[in-house]
């Protein structure tokens, strides 16, 4: 039985998150602490909420070295602002420095469309994700149909410094936004699979076979 620790500050509801890895056969633990997110096989971190108050509840916690240092060494998996927070920085209402893991700033959506209409934001809803220069083979996305669709809840994105680490992006009025990102064991994804139904699980199975 794959074991995995999901990473709590407290800002979030790790139930839906918990119970898709249940759901797989997964032995779920709760890490609050840096000593358990060392010792954790493979780790999960959901985010939920703005992405400075966040990185204030990790640092409260003294969770955000043991972060640093555990990813590297073992599968890792960013959810949502769990994704963005593995970037250098955010300018979510002010420049904050995040676990620095991928090369990369977080932005803002664009408000407008390629053709200057005025987006919806925050983006809420179903969306089709598809490769950006970056073969899926042997990634997390591998399974993934060409006809796909995850569930995204969010208002700033991950600009990738480098475009290898870009796995995935989603159509915003003409903008290709980074919908999942992958480096070596590191991987992030914006949507939330565990709210995208089958596709969503077939993701989360790949990630506990990595």
């Amino acid at each position: 039985m794959s074991k995995v620790t999901l990473i709590d500050y407290g800002a979030g509801n790790l139930l839906n998150v918990q119970r898709a890895f249940e759901h797989l056969g997964a032995q779920v633990e709760i890490a609050t602490t840096p000593e358990q997110v060392l010792a954790a096989d493979r780790l999960v971190f959901p985010g939920v909420g703005a992405f400075p108050q966040a990185m204030a509840e990790l640092q409260a916690r003294n969770l955000v070295e043991a972060i640093r240092e555990a990813a590297p060494q073992k599968p890792f998996m960013g959810i949502c602002l769990g994704m963005q927070m593995m970037f250098e920085q955010s300018e979510e209402f002010v420049l904050t420095p995040g676990l620095g893991l991928l090369p990369g700033q977080v932005k803002p959506l664009p408000h407008f469309s390629m053709t200057g209409e005025e987006m919806t934001i925050p983006h809420m809803g179903w969306a089709k994700i598809r490769p950006q220069g970056v073969s899926w083979q042997n990634t997390l996305l591998a399974g993934v149909a060409e006809e796909n669709a995850f569930y995204f809840v969010h208002s700033y994105y991950a600009e990738t410094t480098e475009p290898q680490d870009q796995l995935a992006v989603f159509d915003f009025g003409g903008h290709a936004i980074t919908a999942a990102v992958q480096r070596d064991n590191l991987v992030g994804c914006q949507f939330h699979p565990e709210k995208s139904g089958a596709g969503g699980l077939r993701l989360i199975e790949a990630f506990l076979q990595i």
